[in-house]
């Protein structure tokens, strides 16, 4: 049985559509279609049907989706046994910019000087993004988050929690309570993810209040230049660069947790230098300084 074709079936299971399953593979959809049919034939089974446009899983083909991930697992475990030794690999990091700061880069400094030959590439991203890079194999590691008010799920290890409170100009000196009351106060959230505006909507029901959003922003720093500027109030992970504009009221839970999660493609994780890279990481984020 050739890998190829398991792999095409996972992809089609994700994705849906023989387009877009061609479109991440880099084969042509007629390729695509015809490694479903040689699965099909080689196990005696019917895994996919018709649904529209889409493709969807036939009961045999759910049943199988498990243990084809288990395969494919397996396979990249066994790759990197016989190949990764930790000592030489270039390995790509994807994470949001807070755990760039303060997880990958004090790990990566560490790692560049104890392995020279162990290359760290980081590239800012946001956890979708990561997701999708996984999914296609783009990079190596990724570094995604969730808040505890909104869970996702993650499959990856859970390694870091950071409370969320409330960022405000300081001259507004309005308790939490009246700062969601105010139909005045203009919000803030993250355009790149919808947990954001989710996590907003549920923490202005505890307090019975239905957010104004106005500004759809990506960056810490931007935000809390906006909110120096009096131009919006927002959400902060406690984490986030203190700004001298701006006030931070804890929200004694109401808010939750902002919850990190390291994450790689399944089969992986024993291989020797995301071994590495991954404990640098995780003991950046346990010291809160880099991982000695």
């Amino acid at each position: 049985m050739d890998t190829k074709w398991i792999i095409t079936f996972v992809e089609l299971a994700d994705r849906g559509t023989l387009r877009a399953v061609a479109e991440a593979s880099g084969y042509s959809t007629s390729a695509v279609s015809q490694q479903l049919a040689s699965l099909q034939r080689e196990l005696s089974a019917t895994l996919v049907g018709s649904s529209g446009r889409r493709l969807k899983l036939t009961p045999e083909g759910r049943a199988f989706l498990p243990r084809a991930r288990q395969i494919l697992a397996a396979l990249d475990g066994a790759r990197g046994d016989l190949q990764d030794d930790g000592q030489q690999a270039t390995i790509v990091v994807a994470a949001y910019a807070i755990s760039l700061i303060r997880h990958v880069l004090p790990a990566t400094r560490i790692l560049r000087e104890r392995l020279p030959g162990l290359v760290v590439q980081v590239e800012e991203r946001e956890p979708p993004e990561v997701r999708d890079l996984l999914a296609r194999d783009l990079i190596d590691i990724g570094i995604v988050y969730d808040y505890s008010l909104v869970p996702a799920d993650h499959s990856g290890e859970h390694f870091d929690a950071v409370p969320v409170m409330l960022a405000v100009h300081p001259s507004n000196r309005g308790t939490a309570a009246e700062i969601f009351a105010d139909a005045a106060s203009d919000w803030i959230v993250n355009p790149r993810t919808a947990d954001d505006e989710e996590l907003l909507r549920r923490v202005a029901a505890h307090y019975d209040a239905v957010p104004s959003i106005h500004h759809r922003i990506d960056s810490i720093e931007l935000a809390s230049e906006c909110i120096a500027s009096g131009f919006g109030v927002a959400l902060l992970p406690e984490d986030a660069r203190p700004h001298p504009g701006v006030r931070y009221l804890p929200l004694d839970g109401a808010a939750g947790d902002r919850r990190s999660f390291v994450v790689t493609r399944p089969g992986r994780q024993s291989w020797p230098s995301y071994e590495v890279v991954t404990s640098g990481i995780l003991e950046a984020a346990r010291s809160g300084r880099p991982a000695t």
